[in-house]
């Protein structure tokens, strides 16, 4: 394994926020399959733990911790400090947050803490990584988007809105850093089976043909997708709706549908 080109590229450290589950603790389990070495940086400390030492143990290699929120000032400080002589060739900006409901009757704390979990930190942490990956002329840096960022996502406004800056940012250095040997990508996942999709009340059956996956098969359509182009979405059935509701939709009646959607998977209790 670390002998193949994926190592080679993106190895000897790979770097994951929220990798302590869902999507996260995935991208960790394949990317410690390959042979690379992990810091997981969660703020699930007991969890992420337990999880590392089973990383460890099944696949023979190091796993590094560290327990720090994204959305606190001082985070880059704790992550710099874990990461401090480790190699760090591929960073996976994958920890996210985010609240259900209409914009007006949103607590604004929990948005800020949106931006800053889903933008600000995933922006530090590019800049911090980066530098060192243009000196080696080597790495990788993935951004987790979502199939939201590409239509207006009413009763998810907020978390969209993020979700279309991870889109474009990713897209955006993909061509910046590409001169360098360093690949840049956001990549969207659509509804997946994760713990995290199923603590906002989503009630997927009630959302006829909407796509669902497995993180398994998410994870590896974006890994399978590194190094090949600026963006990429998970699944055939999620590629197949966004191309849809992107070139033969107006943004107006893509707004209208979705809206529809969202309020059927994320209910207004208050009615």
């Amino acid at each position: 394994m670390k002998n193949d080109k994926f190592f080679l590229k993106y190895g000897p450290w790979a770097l994951v926020t929220g990798g302590a589950s869902g999507i996260g603790a995935e991208f960790c389990g394949q990317l410690a399959a390959r042979g690379i070495n992990i810091l997981i940086v969660d703020v699930q400390k007991k969890k992420m733990e337990s999880f590392a030492r089973e990383l460890s143990g099944k696949h023979g290699i190091k796993v590094k911790t560290v327990v720090a929120d994204l959305a606190s000032p001082g985070f880059l400080g704790k992550v710099s400090s874990a990461a401090k002589g480790l190699e760090i060739n591929l960073l996976v900006n994958n920890a996210g947050y985010g609240s259900v409901g209409d914009f007006m009757e949103t607590d604004p704390g929990e948005m800020e803490r949106t931006i800053s979990v889903n933008c600000r930190a995933p922006m530090l942490l590019c800049r911090k990584f980066a530098g060192p990956m243009i000196k080696r002329k080597n790495g990788g840096i993935i951004f987790i988007a979502s199939t939201a960022a590409y239509t207006a996502t009413p009763r998810v406004a907020n978390y969209s809105a993020t979700k279309a800056y991870n889109l474009v940012l990713g897209e955006s250095l993909w061509y910046e850093l590409k001169k360098h040997g360093v690949d840049a990508m956001s990549f969207a996942p659509g509804a997946t089976n994760t713990p995290a999709f199923h603590t906002v009340n989503s009630r997927i059956e009630n959302v006829p043909g909407m796509p669902y996956m497995e993180t398994g098969p998410t994870v590896s359509d974006a890994l399978d997708a590194l190094g090949k182009g600026p963006s990429a979405i998970a699944g055939r059935a999620n590629r197949f709706f966004t191309f849809i509701m992107t070139r033969f939709i107006s943004r107006k009646r893509a707004a209208l549908l979705v809206g529809k959607n969202t309020l059927l998977l994320y209910p207004d209790e208050s009615n």
